[in-house]
């Protein structure tokens, strides 16, 4: 018994597609879950630490346990211009004296 050359062609032409398929499926996989660079890099001195969004560019300035963004997406840095400073904590509000106990 003979098989029609036609179903072998069809099987043939299935198993090749399909093989396409699945290395397609691998090649996107592979594609998509390759390493990529750290998203951020962080400088530390003197108290202070500068993070960096390596994707966006934004700019985050901590000291003293405040935090700043000093740099936003699509901005741009001034050359010629002094390092801008941390906004100081507010001093605390005064608080009214007690009164004395009567003797």
């Amino acid at each position: 018994m003979e098989i029609p050359f036609s179903e072998v062609a069809e099987k043939v032409a299935g198993r090749i597609s399909t093989g396409l398929v699945i290395a397609a499926a691998i090649i996107g996989l592979a594609i998509y879950a390759r390493p990529s660079p750290p998203r951020y890099q962080a400088v530390a001195a003197d108290g202070r630490i500068v993070r960096i969004d390596t994707r966006s560019g934004t700019i985050i300035a901590c000291e003293g346990g405040r935090c700043a963004t000093v740099l936003r997406r699509g901005q741009r840095l001034d050359r010629n211009r002094a390092p801008a400073a941390l906004p100081k904590p507010a001093a605390p509000a005064a608080q009214p004296a007690l009164p004395r106990p009567a003797p």
